[in-house]
């Protein structure tokens, strides 16, 4: 099951840190591409590593992130991302809780990380 990417949430409201998560995606050639996204509440990588595929790796578009895998595929592309830092900022908008991101890791890797992929 893929997970359609979450509206964007206003921190006015809410009380809390926000925490940048760099993503990165890099083919067999090494070409790499980077993405980011914004979580309200504290996450550190221990909380996200119990439930990476060989405790490193995940696919975006199964928890709701786009992928960052270029539209023309080759020989040297393939599914896998890898979480690059977890970075507090300032107020930002932001696409879900920690707690929630956490738990989309836990189902996906509870389901099988390549369950429903063609």
């Amino acid at each position: 099951m893929l997970l359609k990417a979450p509206a964007l949430k206003s921190t006015e409201d809410v009380d809390g840190p926000v925490v940048k998560v760099t993503y990165r995606y890099a083919d067999a050639g090494n070409w790499k591409f980077w993405g980011t996204f914004h979580v309200l509440g504290d996450l550190r990588m221990k909380d996200l590593q119990p439930y990476l595929f060989d405790q490193e790796f995940f696919i975006p578009q199964r928890i709701g992130l786009p992928s960052l895998v270029p539209v023309e595929k080759n020989e040297d592309d393939h599914l896998l991302h890898t979480v690059e830092a977890l970075t507090e900022v300032g107020s930002a908008p932001y696409e879900c809780t920690a707690q929630e991101l956490i738990q989309r890791f836990r189902h996906v890797h509870e389901e099988g990380w390549f369950t429903g992929i063609c």
